[in-house]
């Protein structure tokens, strides 16, 4: 029998009863068939007496996958299990599919002790006697060896006891499966293992980097596995966010001082159908996971040899846009807010500027006006604090589809092509702009260049599983040195290079030029490099 696959089934005829808003309000989606085993397989040898926890079993589908994987393995053993389900017909439905793994497991010598609780599990699983789930604690609750879990994903107020629980780590708005997280490490036996499927979102942005820090002061990672597409993995329901199943270790004595170090094993696939044989995997050593930006930790996911060379090209540029007394801020203009103010296009002495939108932003160049474009683009001058004067900028999208070819896509405006005191930028767009002073025309030209490279951009998808571009995130980018980008500015404009091939391989000679890539470096001319297809990225 296909245990796994049935209980997948039977949830989902639960849940089709349900509205779609309902669900994501309640963070239940479940993992298909296919990486449930995976994470089942994660989990490395299951020992005889071993306690498993799923904290979120919904229909039983992980605890079901590593059952069969106990059974496939014909190895009698005899093992516990506890989950919690917050949901009435869920918990009475899980209940019944284990009933049936058990009898199943018990033809192979398996013996299967289980109980579902019907609670909350963090509130059910907090530390009695105290309340920071990264200190110490002589918590009374049981440790478990193996915890394997599909969390919610949802925000909780910041007032949540929930949230309260983490003392402070998480602050403000908080998502609920980093506190499953935080506090399956905490229940983890010393060297009892665990693995989730989260989204990817968690190993980068400062939101998160106190959490990563205090998760890795309790656990070595060993193992992380990203799929390519973000609409593949659940894509029966609708679930958009780009997914990983992150697998730990519980240290043997929290590391107060430092982090972990060593290696960990990331491999990578394109859907949930090409897990059989559609994955490649890769040792990757700590100093290129790791990242370390005055004191903001971050997780990276280099999928290939060419990721790595890239991470260790850029390793070594200590240029930022914070750095070099860039700010980098959003757009002023809000249409909804400004509805009244906004005009279909500039008019002579009629008090309107133009309005540049996210779309006005092609690869190395502003487009405007936009012919056949829906959205107004022009403003008028009557609210003064939507307009920026008009100057030298960089203008970078904050959005992106991940499918896109560049997940950064920039161009300098240059205020010389624009006849207006004063310019709108919708929302949409990050503007960087100098503190004090004059931005030159060679640095905008220069730097957008740089943010339109081919090696940048791969390295902030190595660093960064969102399509959002944060200014926050911008600011500790690391960059060429000034001087690099005033050079590859003049380049671009003494050659009159109007294609980005002719840009990027001025931007590739400067580099290789100012000894800050290696001979060997491959020019790039594709970001969106799948594991085992970097031939078809590079051009030697």
């Amino acid at each position: 029998m296909d245990l796994v696959s049935y209980s997948y089934e039977q949830g989902k005829r639960v849940l089709e009863k349900r509205d779609f808003e309902s669900l994501k309000a309640k963070g239940q989606f479940f993992t298909p068939p296919s990486i449930a085993r995976l994470m089942a397989k994660q989990l490395g040898e299951i020992s005889n007496g071993a306690l498993i926890l799923d904290p979120a079993i919904g229909s039983g589908v992980l605890i079901c996958a590593l059952i069969e994987r106990l059974i496939l393995e014909n190895k009698p053993l005899e093992v516990s299990i506890a989950a919690y389900e917050t949901d009435n017909e869920l918990c009475s439905l899980s209940r019944e599919v284990l009933t049936l793994a058990g009898k199943e497991a018990k033809k192979s010598g398996i013996k299967i002790h289980r109980q579902v609780f019907q609670e909350d599990f963090i509130l059910a699983c907090l530390p009695d006697e105290q309340p920071s789930l990264f200190g110490t604690t002589n918590s009374k609750q049981s440790r478990f060896s193996y915890i394997i879990s599909n969390p919610p994903y949802f925000k909780l107020n910041s007032d949540d006891r929930r949230v309260k629980a983490v003392n402070g780590k998480l602050n403000g708005h908080t998502n609920i499966y980093t506190i499953f997280m935080a506090l399956s490490a905490k229940l983890l036996l010393a060297e009892g293992r665990a693995s989730f499927i989260v989204p990817r979102s968690f190993c980068s942005g400062a939101y998160f980097s106190e959490f990563r820090q205090d998760l890795l002061r309790e656990v070595s990672p060993y193992s992380l596995h990203v799929f390519q597409s973000r609409n593949e993995t659940f894509k029966n329901d609708s679930v958009l966010q780009e997914n990983v199943i992150f697998s730990f270790e519980k240290r043997s004595q929290p590391q107060k001082n430092g982090y972990w170090a060593g290696s960990i094993n990331i491999s990578s696939s394109n859907d949930d159908q090409s897990l059989e044989n559609g994955i490649i995997s890769r040792r990757v050593s700590f100093n290129h996971f790791l990242s370390d930006h005055n004191g903001l930790l971050f997780f990276r996911l280099p999928t290939g040899i060419l990721d790595e060379q890239i991470l260790e090209a850029a390793d070594k540029w200590d240029g930022s846009l914070e750095k070099y007394g860039f700010q980098v801020s959003t757009g002023r203009v809000v249409p909804f807010r400004a509805k009244g103010l906004l005009r279909e296009q500039v008019k002579a002495r009629n008090g309107t500027v133009p309005l540049l939108w996210m779309q006005n932003v092609k690869p190395y160049q502003v487009e405007y006006p936009l012919d056949g474009f829906s959205k107004p683009q022009a403003i008028s001058i009557n609210d003064p604090s939507l307009l920026m004067p008009n100057a030298n900028y960089v203008l970078l999208r904050r959005f992106s589809a991940k499918e896109d070819k560049r997940r950064l896509i920039s161009a300098p405006f240059i205020a010389e092509k624009f006849a207006f005191e004063q310019i709108g930028f919708e929302n949409h767009l990050n503007v960087i702009f100098k503190k004090k002073g004059i931005l030159p025309t060679s640095e905008a030209i220069g730097l957008s260049a740089i943010l339109n490279s081919a090696i940048v951009d791969r390295y902030f998808r190595i660093v960064n599983g969102n399509t959002q571009v944060n200014a926050a995130e911008l600011r500790i980018l690391p960059i060429p040195p000034l001087e690099v980008i005033r050079n590859i500015g003049n380049r671009i404009q003494k050659d009159n290079a109007d294609t980005p091939e002719k840009i990027e391989g001025i931007i590739f000679s400067t580099l290789w030029e100012s000894n800050l890539l290696t001979e060997e470096f491959p020019m790039i001319q594709e970001t969106r490099i799948t594991m085992g297809k970097i031939e078809q990225a590079q051009e030697i």
